[in-house]
């Protein structure tokens, strides 16, 4: 088995780790709205979020995968009563393809940032 990393761009850890054998599993870090400038984005939870899957999209194409590789999201939140607005932004981008989810509720996420998504997606060989 080989294992592939990519460094994230703003710190010391991988936004994405695959590895290959029979397939490749890829591993998306938890992802925030971040802008390009390295701020959180403006706009609340669902542009944040929207960023964010931005973002995993990014490191999975990186890999030669896509959102319906993904077969697991975990979502963290720092207010569940407004969780309906990511999952409002969810289904847009996986309409059919919906992957398994958790959602957590958090006290506090890096940057300010109201939500974090990961993502773990396999593509066979």
């Amino acid at each position: 088995m080989s294992i592939t990393r990519l460094p994230s761009t703003f710190a010391k850890y991988s936004d994405g780790v695959a590895t290959s054998g029979t397939g490749e599993w890829v591993h998306v870090a938890g992802q925030i709205g971040l802008g390009d400038d390295g701020k959180v984005v403006p706009g609340g939870l669902a542009a944040e979020t929207g960023v964010a899957f931005d973002r995993i999209e990014r490191v999975l194409h990186h890999f030669g995968a896509t959102l319906s590789d993904v077969i697991k999201v975990t979502v963290f939140v720092t207010d569940l009563s407004q969780y309906a607005e990511f999952a409002r932004v969810r289904a847009q981008r996986f309409g059919d393809d919906s992957p398994a989810s958790s959602a957590v509720e958090v006290k506090g996420l890096m940057l300010g940032a109201q939500v974090e998504v990961e993502a773990v997606a396999f593509v066979s060989t």
